[in-house]
């Protein structure tokens, strides 16, 4: 039943939390069972602690669960798990509501009406299940098991193993994530030979320049990084931030640069060209460990031009601050402070990844790292090392899936777009619509809301149409989830077992382990579990794949492979690094178990397990390219090109050539394609302001706008409560005779948003920025007809590399409401 959040928390002896909502017109309710009511007015009042990991955003932070007489009150950060802390972002902080909202998905539904109706019934599981297995039993039985996709979020580690075994099992190859940061990794494959995000060491550094990376904010785990940067003072370190609005790591940081959009690359090379011109860069690791930085002779005879000659020839710092707007003196300083700065280091994310030249523009980023030798250096970057998880046997597929997982996977491009991703949400939805290479008959949505967070609204909206059967294991039902055929509910983090490990760009392996601290509020069910239950409806060798009972069983199987290690420590008050390290020095363990049960209770009790000691890498393992060197030119996008080359016909003529490098957006020709370089964003001239879209903390990727906590948080610099907003330079304000608070109107030749003006020093003259996170449809009550959604005005273009959104290749123009 609902109550009022106040009455709810009046019911344990206080409000703490509590606030009023600023005009938002909707009361904050919970959703709470009547048995658990009963419980918290007539219960003993026994309070119990439980230690669990928080999965609202990809952070993967430790957090402890107050509950009374077994009802979840309050939750705080948990001091002793290492990613966070103690620490907790706004979101976490939140996490009861998320458990008792209101607009929770009860039980599994069947859409009974059109797309956005709101038309649903309810279903048994039993009937639910039934409908599915019987779907994918019948496309197997007619050799079509490849019709079946999958479409993930940002799930990692064991679950993302399970949902791949399932698929591997049942025959296709056809299991993507599409994410806000998708194919983020494409710059690193292609210069170092491996897609691993590297992990910055911040604490050692003395400089940090991060292009575009804000990582206070929007990066993997903002509250590690809050953690982390906290010790900047004490340690003495400098942080520049590169960007075009500055961000919330601008705000805190040293110094802010800002940069037309699109030019990060640029910049960044003007830069190098300093490094390199006045011998600033570490000379020892570019001989010995990069390859393509001085002019060489290939087996051929054909001399080559390096990284060296093309950056000093390309990017001086005038020619630099011409194309990125940023003073060449400002280029300069920056420049000989890096050189001169040791430890210094280079993070790139964020709008520098964020347009059509992105893969490029990473890629001149993370080569000033190269130039300064960061690679496995204290004050640098490092690769950490998988936990030691128990391995399952590999999928013994039947016929039927060993013809089914060797078709072509169904989101590969056609037309040599995306050549270094297997997926992209372009060329998913144009190949659901055409139907190519085959129909796509099953798609199961795991987590996220791809409707809402992609700029090919409409393109994608015409394939999920298209689709037989749709079914998502959504907690609510959003604007994705409209367009499902069942609805089979997942449950809450609080009511679950899970696992969240080895967060991206956090600097150690780790496994947080989550476990229900409350059983499930509504009928709903774990998808892992789900996913189980159908593999054994239809039985065979889908069904042997699975030889464990739940997903708790598969848990527990893969930890005793950390157990028997004997590696790294169950998170604990006192283990810190330096202790593991003087008792593996000695040969010695932190913990030594009775069983693995008795581990197994205290990784429960405590929250997780961690190991700070990295193992020594050789450099092949650090560079996994075919040179084992850092690749200034790189060999993997040459065989890339050569091969969309050779499939245009070869190279007997140049047009084959160009045709190729021009569909991939490259104006380059000869090595400048193949090594770091700057390419234009096709911007359409005749708009005048670039638009930028970005991202608060309260509510990254728009999945927390049902949370009204949220919503009230969500323009927290900008004073603005439950709606969006548009950032302007008062000078260019001026030129519209815009004043703050105005009403205006953004358009772009997609379309047009209304929103208010927001103006502010904090932001690049010509550019304008709006919040993303608003402008729901649907996903519930709170979320719902409130603010405006940038991306839904943005132009559906892509890197044509990588395949990522290129949220930042859009212009605008802007006009006051009359």
């Amino acid at each position: 039943m609902e109550i009022k959040r106040r009455d709810f928390l009046r019911l344990f002896g206080g409000i703490s939390g509590a606030l009023v909502l600023h005009g938002c017109g909707l009361d904050d309710v919970f959703d709470v069972p009547a048995s658990l009511l009963e419980k918290a007015k007539n219960g003993s009042g026994l309070e119990s602690w439980s230690n669990t990991i928080c999965s609202l955003c990809p952070g993967g932070c430790g957090i402890q669960v107050r509950s009374i007489d077994g009802v979840p009150v309050y939750i705080r950060g948990n001091r002793v798990y290492p990613v966070n802390q103690g620490g907790m972002c706004p979101l976490g902080l939140n996490a009861l509501h998320a458990l008792y909202n209101p607009d929770r998905v009860k039980a599994p539904m069947r859409r009974s009406g059109d797309v956005g109706s709101g038309k649903w019934e309810s279903v048994s599981w039993d009937d639910a299940l039934r409908t599915v297995s019987e779907k994918l039993s019948g496309l197997r039985k007619e050799g079509k098991p490849h019709q079946v996709g999958f479409l993930g979020y940002e799930e990692r580690g064991l679950m993302r193993d399970h949902i791949s075994r399932f698929m591997r099992a049942y025959g296709s190859p056809n299991y993507y994530q599409f994410s806000l940061t998708q194919n983020d990794t494409v710059a690193y494959q292609l210069l170092q030979g491996h897609a691993q995000v590297p992990a910055p060491d911040l604490l050692n550094a003395r400089l940090i320049v991060s292009f575009g990376a804000n990582f206070l904010e929007a990066g993997y785990s903002p509250v590690y990084y809050t953690k982390l940067y906290s010790h900047h003072q004490e340690r003495q370190t400098k942080y520049v931030q590169i960007e075009s609005r500055m961000s919330l790591t601008g705000a805190n940081a040293d110094q802010w640069i800002p940069v037309r959009p699109g030019t990060y690359g640029a910049l960044a090379l003007g830069i190098a060209y300093v490094v390199i011109r006045e011998e600033l860069y570490d000379k020892e690791f570019v001989r010995d460990h990069t390859k393509g930085f001085e002019d060489w002779i290939d087996r051929g005879g054909k001399k080559h031009a390096g990284f060296k000659s093309f950056v000093l020839g390309n990017y001086y710092p005038e020619r630099a601050s011409e194309i990125s707007g940023v003073p060449s003196a400002t280029i300069l300083e920056l420049a000989r402070q890096l050189g001169n700065t040791r430890p210094s280091l280079i993070l790139g994310d964020g709008g520098a990844i964020a347009n059509t030249n992105g893969t490029f523009a990473l890629m001149a980023v993370h080569s000033l790292n190269a130039l300064l030798g960061n690679f496995e250096r204290e004050g640098g970057i490092y690769f950490i090392n998988e936990p030691p998880f128990q391995k399952h046997p590999d999928v013994l597929e039947d016929a039927i899936a060993k013809a089914g997982n060797h078709q072509t996977p169904f989101a590969q491009s056609e037309d040599d777009s995306f050549p270094l991703t297997n997926f992209s949400i372009e060329s998913f939805a144009k190949n659901v619509v055409a139907g190519r290479p085959y129909p796509l008959s099953v798609l199961f949505i795991y987590g996220g809301n791809p409707l809402f967070q992609t700029i090919n609204h409409n393109d994608l909206a015409n394939a999920l149409e298209k689709i037989d059967l749709i079914v998502s294991f959504d907690s609510a039902i959003n604007e994705t989830s409209e367009y499902a055929h069942l609805i089979l509910p997942d449950h809450m983090f609080l009511e679950k077992w899970g696992e969240v490990s080895n967060v991206p760009s956090v600097g150690f392996a780790h496994v947080g382990v989550q476990h229900p601290v409350v059983q499930p509020l509504h009928q709903t069910r774990h998808t892992g579990d789900v996913l189980i239950e159908i593999a054994r409806h239809m039985g065979g060798a889908v069904g042997a794949a699975f030889p464990l009972n739940s997903y708790e069983e598969e848990i527990k199987f893969r930890m005793k492979g950390v157990y028997l290690s004997g590696e790294g420590a169950v998170a604990s008050q006192g283990v810190r690094q330096l202790w593991l390290e003087y008792l593996q020095q000695r040969g010695w363990q932190i913990g030594r178990y009775a069983s693995f049960e008795e581990f197994w209770d205290r990784l429960l009790e405590n929250g997780g397990w961690w190991n700070p000691i990295r193992k020594k890498r050789n450099w092949a393992s650090v560079f996994r390219t075919s040179s084992g060197k850092f690749e200034f030119y790189s060999q993997s996008l040459k065989a890339s090109v050569d091969r969309l080359v050779d499939n245009s016909g070869g190279r007997q003529s140049l047009h084959n050539e160009d045709l190729v490098l021009n569909k991939l957006n490259i104006s380059a020709r000869g090595d400048g394609v193949f090594v770091p370089h700057h390419e234009r964003v096709p911007y359409e001239d005749d708009l005048p302001l670039y638009l930028i879209p970005f991202h608060v903390l309260p509510n990254r990727d728009g999945q927390a706008s049902n949370l009204p906590l949220m919503q009230e948080m969500f323009g927290y610099s900008a004073n603005r409560y439950w709606s969006s907003w548009v950032e302007i330079h008062p000078e260019t304000a001026s030129e519209y005779d815009i004043a703050d608070q105005a009403w205006v109107w953004v358009e772009t030749s997609v379309g047009r948003v209304k929103v208010q003006a927001k103006l502010s020093h904090a932001i690049m003259p010509n550019v304008i920025a709006i919040p993303f996170g608003l402008g729901h449809t649907s996903s519930g009550r709170y979320a719902k007809g409130h603010g405006v959604n940038p991306h839904w005005i943005l132009r559906n273009i892509y890197d044509p590399i990588s395949g990522k959104p290129a949220l930042e290749a859009t212009k605008a123009g802007i006009s006051l409401v009359i």
